[in-house]
């Protein structure tokens, strides 16, 4: 397990898993603050660096948000919260799967609710 690896696709790998060797699979992430109603902007604001981590291994990653956003008024279901995205990175490239997850964050400890 390493993290924060630099010179992955190009960038900085937040956690990269490699059970064994010429095998690795990476779970870029990310925090948001503000609200989302649909996976649209999710995937618009992230998806394309956790794709690039597929370019030169196996074609799965993992796209992980933490929702930082005001949950005043509750959670979102969490099946509602992850989802798989197939992205092919051109018209003509192999689609690879994302698995994304928007988990809420900054939750009050039970000892305060």
């Amino acid at each position: 397990m390493e993290r924060d690896k630099w010179d992955v696709a190009s960038g900085r790998a937040d956690v990269i898993y490699t059970p064994e060797p010429g095998s690795r699979f990476v779970a870029e992430i990310k925090l948001r603050t503000t609200r989302w109603k649909t996976q649209q902007p999710v995937e618009r604001d992230h998806l394309a660096q956790a794709a690039n981590y597929t370019a030169t291994g196996p074609p799965f990653a993992l796209l992980l948000v933490g929702d930082a956003s005001d949950h005043s008024a509750g959670y979102r279901d969490i099946e509602d919260s992850i989802w798989i995205i197939r992205h092919a990175r051109s018209a003509t490239a192999i689609p690879r799967l994302i698995v994304a997850g928007v988990l809420p964050t900054t939750r009050p400890t039970p000892r305060v609710v």
